[in-house]
C-alpha cells in the first residue's frame, strides 16, 4: 500500500508537470508559486529574467549610492544596445525619478514587503515616475546589435523624497529609426529600486546579514575522479567559483558562509592531480587510499609536471583559506543532500551526511558550524526534527505566515530566517539578478525594516542562479550608515527568538513532489555499502570505503533534482566499478562430493585475481539436512590461489545440492559462487549395527541347529545310529582314529 506521503508527493509532481513548471519563468508568471521556477543549479528557484521585447535593451551596471543621499548625486552607468536589424539615431537617455508622477503628482514610497512583492510583477510599460530631462546622454548613432556605454549623474536634490521607504528609480531610452518614428514612449527601460532613509536613523543601524552560499554539481566518473576536469577549469579560474571568492574579498564587512563540504573535497581531489580510486595501502593521516608510495626519484630525475587543472585547484583553494578566514562558516550536509527525501527514504544514510567531514576543509584551519537548509528554503518538518542540538537550521519566511519572524525556536530547534524577498533582484524588463538588481532589492528590504519600529535583522542569501558579474558594484551600496552588515550568528545573537510548533510551519507539496525519487536514494545507499564491503575485503586498505561514501553522496544533492536519471547512471556505474573488485576473489569446488559418512571435507580453491592483500571468507547456502563449515578468515596475497578445507555433517542420505559464496568477514556476499552436490553413502554406526544383528542370528542359528541333534540322538530317533555308522566308516577310509559313541 501506498503511504499518504508519498501519494500526495506523486500527486504534486502530476500537478506540476501538467501545470507546465519550467526552469525558467518570467518573474511576472503568476500562474505558480515563485519558488515553483528551478535554475540550472538548484539552489534558488527565483526566476533571473522577465521578458523583454524592447528594440533597445537598457541596463544599469552601477549605483552610487544604492540610497538616496541627503546631498551630493547619484551616478548612474550602464550599456544601451540596439537589438533590432536598423539603426537607431539620437537616443537620448534619461533617469526616471519614481518620488513622482507625470511631474507633479507625488508618488506614495513603498512601505510593506507585500508592495515590494506586487512591484516585481509591474508591467514593463506602466508608469512609474518621471523623467528628469536634465542631464540626459545622447548616442548621436547605434548600428544594429551594436552596444554603447552611458554615465548620468542626477543631484540628489532633483528627486524630492519625502517619506521613509522605497522608491521606483529606472533610465529610459529613447530614439528613432527608420521603422519608428520619435515619440514620448520609451524604447527601452531598466528599472529598480532606490531606498530613502532620512540620517535621523542613522543612530540605529538595521543588522543585515548577507549568506553567500558555495555550492556547485559535483559528479564522480566510475573510477573516482572528477567527470568533466574542463569544466572545473573555467569555473575555479575566471567562472563562478573564482568570482564568488572575489565577492566576499570585497565585502566592506563580515559574511556568512554556506558551504557544501563535498565542494571544497572535489577541488582538493582536483589538486591532488584528479586521480582515480586506489585500492593500495591507506596512508596514515591522510585524506583517502593512495596507490603504494614509489622509490625515492633520483637527483637529476625530471621533475612530474602539474597538471593545468591541479595547478588551478591548488590556487583556488589558497584563495578560499583567505576568503573563509574572519567570516563565518557554516557548513550544510555532505554533498548537500536533499534532506527531506534522503531522511523519508533511509534516515541512517542522512545521518551519514551530516557525520561526514570534509578533509580539505579541515586543513584550512577554519572554524564551522552545521547547519540544514535547502535551495528554496523549505523544510519539511521531519527534517527539522532531524537537526541536531546544535545544528542551526536556515529556512525561507515563505514557511511563515503574513508576519515571519527572524529567529524562531521550533519544538526546540532553532530556525534562522532568511528573506525570500532578498534574493528576488529587482524588478524587469531584463534580468533581475544582477549586482545592482540584487543589492537595491536588500537595501530596500533592509529600509522596511527602518520604517517598523523594531528595527528587526534582515538575513538576505545570495542567489546562487546570479554570475556574480560585478562583486564590487554589489558591496558599494550597502556601506549606508544605517546598515550595519554582521554575520548569521550576529543576528541570533541580537534578536529574541519566537516559539512556533514545528507541524505550522508551510511544507506545500509542489516542493514535496520535487524530492529525490527512491530509486535516487536507494542506488546511492546501494553505492555507500559496496563502499563499506569493498574496505572490508582489502587488508591494507582502511580509506576506499569513506572515499566511496563521499562520492556517492554527492548523488543525493538538490541540484540532482533536475536530472536524477543522469545523477543514478553515475552511481549505477560507480557500483559496477566497485563490484567488478568485490569479484575479483574467486571460488572454485568441485562438481560433486560423496562422503563415506554422515561427515566428512573436502577443499575449494580460493583465487585472489587483484594486486591486493584481500581477508575473506566461505559461506554456503543449501537446503535443510545438510551443514557445511569453512573457516572464518582466509587471507590471500596479491595473484594468489589457496586451497581450504570444508566440514560437512549430514542427517539423511539424499543429495544436496549447495551454493558456495565468497563473502567478507561478516559474510556479505562479495560475488563468486560455485554450485556442487554433495551425497552421504550413510555406512558408519549404521552398517556396524546391521553387521552385528548377522552374526547374532548366525550363532543363534548354530546353536538351535546342535540343540536338535543332541535330542534327537537322546531319544533315540530312526536315522541317529546311521548317521553315526556313517561318520565311523568315513573316519576309518580316512585312516583317522574312530571315536565311538555309546548309544544312550
Amino acid at each position: 500500500m501506498v503511504g499518504p506521503r508519498r501519494f500526495l508527493r506523486a500527486l504534486a509532481a502530476t500537478w506540476a508537470l501538467s501545470a507546465g513548471l519550467v526552469l525558467a519563468a518570467p518573474v511576472s508568471a503568476p500562474a505558480a508559486p515563485a519558488d515553483a521556477a528551478g535554475v540550472a543549479d538548484g539552489r534558488t528557484a527565483t526566476a533571473t529574467a522577465a521578458r523583454d521585447d524592447s528594440s533597445l535593451r537598457v541596463t544599469i551596471t552601477s549605483m552610487t549610492p544604492g540610497s538616496l543621499p541627503a546631498t551630493g548625486d547619484i551616478e548612474v552607468t550602464g550599456t544601451v544596445t540596439n537589438r533590432t536589424d536598423d539603426t537607431w539615431r539620437d537616443i537620448k537617455l534619461y533617469v526616471v525619478d519614481g518620488t513622482v508622477i507625470d511631474g507633479d503628482v507625488p508618488a506614495e514610497p513603498l512601505r510593506t514587503p507585500g508592495q515590494l512583492a506586487k512591484a516585481m510583477t509591474t508591467a514593463d510599460d506602466e508608469v512609474v515616475g518621471s523623467r528628469i530631462t536634465e542631464p540626459n546622454v545622447d548616442v548621436a548613432e547605434l548600428a544594429p546589435k551594436a552596444s554603447a556605454d552611458y554615465r548620468i549623474v542626477v543631484p540628489a536634490s532633483a528627486i524630492k523624497a519625502d517619506r521613509t521607504g522605497v522608491y521606483w528609480f529606472a533610465v529610459h531610452a529613447l530614439g528613432i529609426s527608420d521603422s519608428v518614428p520619435y515619440d514620448k514612449v520609451a524604447d527601452g527601460r531598466a528599472r529598480t529600486f532606490l531606498p530613502y532613509v532620512p540620517t535621523r536613523f542613522d543612530a540605529t543601524p538595521v543588522k543585515v546579514s548577507v549568506v553567500v552560499p558555495l555550492t556547485r554539481s559535483v559528479r564522480y566518473a566510475a573510477n573516482g575522479s572528477l567527470e568533466d576536469e574542463r569544466a572545473w577549469i573555467r569555473d575555479l579560474d575566471g567562472g563562478r567559483l573564482d568570482r564568488v571568492l572575489d565577492l566576499v574579498g570585497a565585502a566592506p564587512g563580515p559574511v556568512t558562509w554556506l558551504v557544501d563540504p563535498a565542494l571544497v573535497d572535489a577541488v582538493a581531489h582536483l589538486a591532488a592531480g584528479n586521480k582515480p580510486r586506489s585500492l593500495g595501502p591507506s596512508v596514515s593521516g591522510g585524506g583517502g587510499p593512495t596507490e603504494e608510495p614509489s622509490e625515492e626519484p633520483s637527483a637529476d630525475a625530471e621533475p612530474v609536471a602539474e597538471s593545468e587543472g591541479a595547478q588551478v585547484a591548488a590556487r583556488w583553494l589558497d584563495r578560499l583559506g583567505t576568503a573563509l578566514d574572519g567570516n563565518e562558516v557554516l557548513t550544510l550536509p555532505y554533498g548537500d543532500v536533499d534532506v527531506a527525501a534522503t531522511l523519508d527514504r533511509d534516515p541512517d544514510l542522512l545521518a551519514v551526511s551530516l557525520a561526514q567531514r570534509s578533509a580539505a576543509l579541515e586543513a584550512l584551519g577554519v572554524d564551522t558550524r552545521p547547519v540544514l537548509a535547502s535551495p528554496n528554503g523549505y523544510l519539511d518538518a521531519a527534517g527539522i526534527r532531524a537537526a541536531e542540538p546544535g545544528t542551526r537550521v536556515l529556512v525561507s519566511d515563505k514557511m511563515f505566515g503574513t508576519k515571519a519572524p527572524v529567529v524562531a525556536d521550533a519544538d526546540g530547534h532553532r530556525l534562522l530566517v532568511a528573506s525570500s524577498g532578498a534574493s528576488q533582484g529587482s524588478p524587469g524588463p531584463g534580468s533581475s539578478l544582477t549586482a545592482v538588481g540584487i543589492r537595491q532589492r536588500v537595501l530596500a528590504e533592509a529600509a522596511l525594516r527602518v520604517v517598523r519600529s523594531d528595527r528587526e535583522p534582515l538575513i538576505a542569501v545570495v542567489p546562487s542562479s546570479w554570475d556574480l558579474d560585478d562583486a564590487g558594484a554589489f558591496w558599494d551600496g550597502l556601506d549606508a550608515p544605517w546598515i550595519d552588515l554582521t554575520t548569521v550568528s550576529g543576528v541570533e545573537a541580537a534578536t529574541t527568538p519566537v516559539d512556533v510548533p514545528v507541524d505550522d510551519l508551510d511544507y506545500p507539496e509542489w516542493q514535496a513532489g520535487r524530492e529525490l525519487g527512491p530509486l535516487t536514494v536507494d542506488g546511492v545507499a546501494d553505492l555507500v555499502r559496496a563502499g563499506d564491503t569493498l574496505q572490508s575485503l582489502l587488508v591494507d586498505n582502511t580509506g576506499i570505503g569513506g572515499t566511496v561514501t563521499e562520492e556517492a553522496l554527492t548523488g543525493l544533492s538538490y541540484r540532482v533534482r533536475l536530472d536524477q536519471v543522469a545523477a543514478r547512471a553515475a552511481t549505477a556505474r560507480s557500483r559496477d566499478w566497485v563490484d567488478e573488485r568485490l569479484g575479483a576473489v574467486k571460488i572454485d569446488a568441485p562438481n560433486g562430493v560423496t562422503l563415506a559418512s554422515d561427515q566428512g571435507t573436502f577443499v575449494v580453491t580460493l583465487a585472489n585475481t587483484l594486486d591486493h592483500r584481500v581477508v575473506v571468507s566461505v559461506r554456503a547456502r543449501s537446503d535443510d539436512g545438510i551443514d557445511v563449515t569453512s573457516p572464518k578468515r582466509v587471507v590471500l596475497a596479491p595473484d594468489a590461489r589457496e586451497t581450504v578445507r570444508l566440514t560437512t555433517r549430514t542427517t539423511d542420505s539424499s543429495v544436496h545440492n549447495v551454493e558456495l559464496m565468497v563473502t567478507d568477514e561478516a559474510g556479505t556476499p562479495l560475488g563468486s559462487t560455485s554450485d556442487l552436490r554433495i551425497r552421504s553413502t550413510q555406512v558408519g554406526g549404521v552398517i556396524w549395527i546391521i553387521i552385528g544383528v548377522g552374526v547374532g542370528v548366525l550363532f543363534v542359528a548354530i546353536a538351535v541347529r546342535l540343540a536338535r541333534r543332541v535330542a534327537a540322538a537322546r531319544r533315540g530317533e530312526p536315522g541317529a545310529g546311521r548317521r553315526l555308522t556313517r561318520i565311523r566308516a568315513r573316519n576309518r577310509a580316512k585312516g583317522e582314529r574312530s571315536h565311538p559313541v555309546e548309544a544312550t
